[in-house]
């Protein structure tokens, strides 16, 4: 998108993914199951334990990645991308329904029924 050439003009503002806290949410649930491991009698509640600390855990990092997502989108964007992006922004102009009036009946509720004796046929 841009030349090797081009320089940026100002400081860049772009956003930078923490990995850092990642790193450190992998890291904790990785070293609180290796406590439970070495901590907890085999069985049932340490299996139960192990599966709540992975889920929360996964779900953790899910959470950082839905704050980093903008940081996360921008990685592959060079410096002077957001100079030469644009954007098209189309405006909705849609009608405003006409309200419906209480002497307004829809003509299948208006129609006289048929006799029973023409509908058996």
């Amino acid at each position: 998108m841009c030349g090797v050439n081009d320089r940026l003009d100002g400081p860049s503002r772009r956003q930078h993914p923490r990995w850092s806290a990642l790193y450190l949410l992998a890291g904790l649930m990785l070293g609180v199951l290796l406590a439970v491991q070495g901590l907890v009698a085999a069985g049932g509640e340490r299996t139960a334990l192990q599966c709540g600390l992975v889920l929360a855990g996964f779900s953790a990092m899910v959470q950082w990645a839905r704050r980093n997502r903008t940081a996360l989108d921008h990685l592959d964007w060079c410096d002077c991308a957001s100079q030469r992006v644009t954007m098209r922004v189309i405006a909705s102009h849609r009608p405003t329904p006409t309200p419906a009036r209480a002497d307004d009946e829809p003509s299948w509720i208006a129609a006289e029924p048929e006799p029973l004796e023409e509908i058996a046929r």
